[in-house]
């Protein structure tokens, strides 16, 4: 489901093959009590819409009349994946939802190619299964509330014949808010607070960073839908100028004896996280939609006596994306 960047290990000059383990339970953040822009649309925004509806409705046609001569008209493979994702938002998601907790899914689809662009008529079919898709998603949520926040829908690999998309949700759901920073928890591994309690298994320090990051994501109310969806990854301190700009990173030998994070250490990390979510922002009109953080461990033997070694760290994976307001509330997939 995430994109694994593996070239930071590099730094340990470890000796060894390295067998990454990462927790893809992360799935999870409580988002609330955001800060709300209130907005209306704007004649830009507007006709954006109408560009968008315009596509729907062609493919509308096309579904109902696939002998339509439109229909094998060729289309770029970046102008199909912009105008279907933008069409799955601008339908059925809602860019300011106020449910609390993030789930994260994912599908492939793949989708035929005509001298390396794509016919209308397959357009028409690909989007119909992206939102097939995206219902599937959403039917395997058990919550009884839910609401499709973003779709992103990315090339996951590409043959002169075919093309694969990645088809990838965020739905938030109904849950409690988010705890206070006022206790220590283990960096990762899903062991829960380290204060001598045994509370907290099934949830870390990285599940914390994020859940406070996120409650600071700023979102838009009213109608509102993303377009022009990224993502971008950064693992430990690969992406910093300093070791106070860093995501969580340790290295031990011999034995391993998991960090304790406390509240303090957890403040710093979150700072660095919005800093690092600031950094990567790929454009003046993208804004975050949502952090993702996950602890991930590297394994060697070292040295010559071939001992122990670990590499531990903090990855992310921070979603952004351009909102736009909408005339009309989305429709339930």
């Amino acid at each position: 489901m995430k994109k694994i960047k593996l070239g930071i290990f590099t730094i340990l000059l470890l000796t060894g093959v390295f067998v990454i383990i990462f927790s893809c339970n992360k799935e999870k953040n409580e988002e609330d009590d955001k800060t709300q822009n209130q907005i209306e649309q704007s004649l830009k925004d507007a006709q954006l819409e109408k560009k968008i509806i315009s596509f729907r409705d062609k493919i509308d046609l096309i579904r109902e009349n696939p002998t339509l001569k439109s229909g094998s008209d060729p289309m770029e493979i970046g102008e199909a994946i912009w105008y279907i994702e933008a069409t799955s938002n601008l339908t059925y998601g809602d860019a300011g939802s106020d449910l609390v907790e993030f789930i994260i899914d994912s599908s492939f689809i793949v989708v035929p190619l005509t001298n390396g662009q794509i016919l209308w008529a397959d357009v028409q079919i690909a989007y119909d299964q992206v939102i097939d898709s995206l219902s599937a998603h959403n039917a395997a949520i058990t919550a009884s509330e839910k609401q499709l926040v973003v779709a992103d829908i990315a090339i996951k690999e590409s043959s002169d014949n075919s093309v694969t998309f990645q088809i990838n949700s965020g739905f938030a759901t109904e849950g409690s808010l988010p705890g206070n920073n006022d206790h220590p928890w283990y960096w990762g591994w899903d062991l829960g607070r380290c204060d001598g309690t045994g509370i907290g298994v099934g949830f870390d320090a990285a599940d914390k960073i994020a859940e406070l990051a996120n409650l600071l994501v700023s979102v838009p109310s009213g109608n509102s839908y993303y377009t022009d969806v990224e993502w971008k990854v950064s693992t430990g301190c690969e992406h910093a100028s300093g070791a106070d700009d860093c995501l969580f990173e340790d290295f031990q030998e011999y034995t391993l004896v998991h960090q304790c994070l406390s509240p303090t250490d957890i403040s710093f990390y979150k700072s660095n996280l919005i800093a690092l979510g600031v950094f990567l922002n790929p454009s003046t009109e993208h804004s975050i939609i949502h952090y993702q953080l996950e602890d991930w461990t590297a394994f060697a033997l070292c040295g010559p006596d071939n001992h122990n070694c670990w590499y531990m760290s903090h990855h992310t994976d921070i979603k952004y994306g351009i909102w736009h307001t909408s005339s009309e509330p989305p429709a339930e997939l």
